[in-house]
């Protein structure tokens, strides 16, 4: 919870922040999706209460990555849906990434949420992989 309310904070307030100082503001209008966006934020913290049971069966041990990574990014999903609350113009994007791409932190915790969170299941399955591979060369006696 503490990772989600940063999050969700730090990305209205970068806006909000951009909407008053910066001069290179994009307005993404398009429609307000906010109902569809709680829909998604609720399957991917579904898949992630499945993730952590399967993962706990099978030896992985807590996968503090994965929440982790939930958390960014249903806090980013929601961010961007209630931006077209408080921005009548739509959702501020500033951070110019390259030719034709301007994002805002919400964007970014998106993509480092999803990213993040499949990454730390595959190290923990990583480890314990080549934990039980060491055990099994072990002679045994």
């Amino acid at each position: 919870m503490p990772v989600f309310a940063a999050a969700f904070a730090a990305d209205l307030l970068s806006k909000t922040w951009a909407v008053q100082y910066s001069q290179h503001i994009v307005f993404n209008a398009r429609a307000n999706d906010l109902p569809r966006r709680l829909v998604m934020s609720a399957v991917a913290i579904a898949v992630a209460v499945v993730l952590t049971r399967l993962v706990g069966w099978r030896g992985l041990g807590r996968p503090w990555g994965l929440w982790v990574g939930c958390a960014l990014l249903v806090a980013g999903v929601l961010a961007n849906g209630v931006s077209p609350y408080l921005w009548s113009r739509g959702v501020p994007d500033f951070i110019h990434v390259s030719d034709g791409w301007v994002w805002n932190l919400a964007d970014f915790e998106i993509a480092i949420g999803m990213t993040g969170g499949i990454l730390s299941i595959a190290a923990g399955a990583g480890v314990v992989y080549v934990r039980e591979a060491l055990v099994r060369l072990r002679p045994s006696g």
